[in-house]
């Protein structure tokens, strides 16, 4: 018996704590199976799928559970799928595909399917089976013309996943086609995305401001130059958020939270006056609620200053 649990707790800790009862089958009997549903080790999340009852109950552990009761090839996907890479479009809700007519419909989880999930189609982020980046990037294309996904998300999404190499642009237009490209329900949105994407300049970049650098854009305003540098003598220089050189001209993300003290913030002023008096370039910071708004204060300064005097 202890030598069962030992295997149970060990197989069960690298997923979530949750078990399909095929895998409780190879390490023992049914009827050890029974005993443990019995005695309050295990208890039952899905038809033929067990958690141990001690276990944390966490978003992580439901996901990983509605793929085992999806059966084989049944992955996170959609929102799900971005939230365990941490991209703007992802939430922490239960979304799974699963092959074509093998739909998991159960309580909490919002079921697809598709006819293209095999191998290829599917990596493992923590232990769950999850669709590729380039595969996630086609499907939230759907969410989109459902109007459950706003376009603004999802191009900023691709923002996150080009900066961090979780995708490329020619995986995604490779994933597109061997997906159905116009006609499977969501491409037009993805064909759309693709067409107009545009880099950042810099990997660099944090999320705000990716998102900044979108508003930017959306706002018809000269394509800024991302974590531009700028010498304040030999020895000394300054990274700019948003920088457009020729104009000289910056703009900067300001979030209250990253300053932590009034020595680092007086640091980041003391720093934004020697790139205004030593080089007389202009600028403007971006706070977090300002970013929120979508820069209704911040777009009339920059385009005065990127307008040709």
């Amino acid at each position: 018996m202890q030598k069962y649990d030992k295997r149970l707790l060990e197989l069960a800790g690298a997923q979530h704590f949750v078990v399909g009862r095929e895998q409780l089958l190879e390490l023992g009997s049914p009827r050890q199976v029974q005993w443990r549903m019995q005695t309050g080790l295990l208890e039952r999340v899905y038809e033929s799928v067990y958690r141990i009852a001690a276990s944390p109950s966490t978003w992580k552990q439901t996901v990983m559970a509605a793929t085992f009761a999806g059966g084989k090839f049944s992955v996170a996907s959609f929102r799900t799928a971005a939230q365990l890479r941490d991209l703007p479009a992802g939430q922490e809700v239960c979304e799974i595909t699963s092959p074509r007519h093998r739909r998991a419909r159960h309580d909490g989880v919002i079921p697809h399917e598709s006819r293209f999930m095999s191998d290829r189609d599917i990596t493992y982020l923590d232990n769950i089976p999850v669709t590729r980046a380039a595969r996630m990037m086609n499907d939230l294309g759907l969410l989109v013309c459902r109007g459950e996904l706003s376009v603004d998300t999802y191009d900023h999404t691709m923002l996150e996943a080009v900066r961090r190499d979780l995708v490329d642009v020619p995986q995604v237009w490779a994933e597109w086609e061997r997906l159905g490209g116009v006609e499977r329900p969501g491409g037009l949105m993805v064909e759309r995305m693709l067409n107009n994407f545009i880099p950042p300049s810099s990997k660099n970049a944090t999320t705000p401001e990716l998102r900044l650098l979108q508003i930017v854009r959306a706002a018809g305003l000269p394509e800024p130059v991302l974590q531009f540098r700028v010498w304040l003598s030999p020895t000394r220089w300054v990274d700019l958020d948003l920088a457009w050189p020729e104009f000289e001209a910056w703009a900067e993300f300001d979030p209250y939270k990253w300053h932590g003290n009034r020595d680092a913030y007086m640091k980041t002023i003391a720093r934004r006056l020697e790139v205004e008096s030593k080089l007389k370039w202009r600028g403007v910071p971006v706070t977090d609620d300002e970013l929120d708004a979508g820069c209704p204060l911040v777009i009339p300064i920059l385009a005065d200053l990127l307008t040709p005097q």
